[in-house]
């Protein structure tokens, strides 16, 4: 599907919440449609971005930075799951 393709939603709401719509989309000047998907990608952008970025104190950035500077050593899984990638000429 081409990303510009235009696609129908639909979806069951209150009469009284589409009325609402409509009064908020006359008074901003916009269509029920414009109204309702600017609104719906302000909420998805908001949402992706709380899980795309995280924010940490003072401490937790330097415990965070610790851990990438200094990692642990790997346990005997994770050193078996190596020895099998080179074993299988992986690399």
């Amino acid at each position: 599907m081409e990303a510009n393709q235009l696609e129908r939603f639909d979806i069951r709401i209150p009469s009284s919440t589409k009325q609402m719509l409509m009064k908020a989309a006359e008074v901003n000047g916009s269509t029920l449609t414009a109204l309702v998907m600017s609104a719906a990608m302000d909420k998805a952008r908001e949402i992706l971005q709380a899980h795309q970025l995280f924010e940490l104190n003072e401490s937790d950035w330097q415990s965070f930075m610790n851990v990438l500077d200094n990692p642990p050593a790997p346990n005997a899984e994770l050193q078996q799951a190596w020895d099998d990638y080179h074993a299988e000429g992986l690399e």
